[in-house]
């Protein structure tokens, strides 16, 4: 077996010397004998355990399952504070690649510069934004109101991926954070809709998303998306389903 001990000490710090005694104990097999080791914490698949040693009975040993939302408690001393949030974030987390948000955009008129289309004037269905560091996706609902267990939908717009992630070109959107998402959103719908990635967004107008759009911004009498034209995305996924999909994916 190869066993290596290593110290990563900065220039700041004070030099350390470990004994010989204490090298010994932290290479041996647990529970470790040397009382200058007070705990350990074990990492296993899933799940922390804090092993410890009773300070009333030196030779009992204690052993404790910890949550990672502990952990972070116990090894951090900064506070944590989102600043006043932007309205209708639906879902805000931190994991291994930092901060995720989703905000809800209610149905609403939008105008879209459609590039050779010309600049249409259309009413969009409800829409999921999901941030993930640089990476957004987004994805239309049925619904007025927000519910994750909704079935998710392409979004029927160009310049998104079947899996709902925003191709955003040349354009740098920023990092996902409580203050930037809307800076975020304001950058993707404004944005210049080309016939990249139109396809596959309208049952009615399978080969360009746009020609859908151009028809209902000239026909201006809709009070509402024709949600019945929108596209279900994979087997009927629900957004609750395609959320914890990224989470999984960019935490493993």
């Amino acid at each position: 077996m190869d066993t290596r001990l290593e110290t990563s000490l900065t220039e700041n710090s004070p030099s350390t010397i470990i004994s010989s005694d204490i090298i010994r104990s932290v290479l041996a097999d647990p529970p470790r004998k040397s009382f200058a080791i007070q705990a350990e914490l074990l990492f296993l698949d899933g799940y922390y355990i804090f092993h410890r040693r009773d300070k009333d009975l030196p030779a009992a040993d204690i052993y404790k399952c910890v949550s990672p939302t502990a952990l972070r408690t116990a090894f951090s001393f900064e506070p944590i504070d989102t600043g006043w949030m932007q309205p209708n974030i639906v879902r805000y987390g931190t994991g291994s690649r930092g901060t995720y948000l989703v905000k809800f955009i209610p149905p609403a008129t939008h105008l879209l510069n459609c590039d050779e289309v010309g600049t249409l004037k259309i009413l969009l269905p409800a829409m999921l934004f999901m941030g993930m560091e640089k990476k957004y996706w987004v994805w239309a609902i049925k619904g007025k109101t927000f519910d994750p267990k909704a079935f998710a939908f392409h979004t029927p717009l160009p310049n998104v991926y079947n899996s709902g992630q925003v191709c955003w070109g040349v354009n740098e959107p920023p990092d996902a954070r409580p203050q930037g998402i809307e800076p975020a959103w304001n950058l993707f719908i404004f944005s210049l809709f080309t016939n990249h990635l139109s396809t596959g967004k309208s049952k009615s107008h399978r080969s360009d998303v746009r020609q859908q759009l151009l028809k209902l911004h000239q026909l201006n009498k809709r009070s509402t998306y024709p949600v019945s034209d929108l596209m279900p995305i994979g087997n009927k996924k629900s957004v609750d389903t395609l959320v914890q999909e990224i989470l999984d994916e960019q935490n493993h």
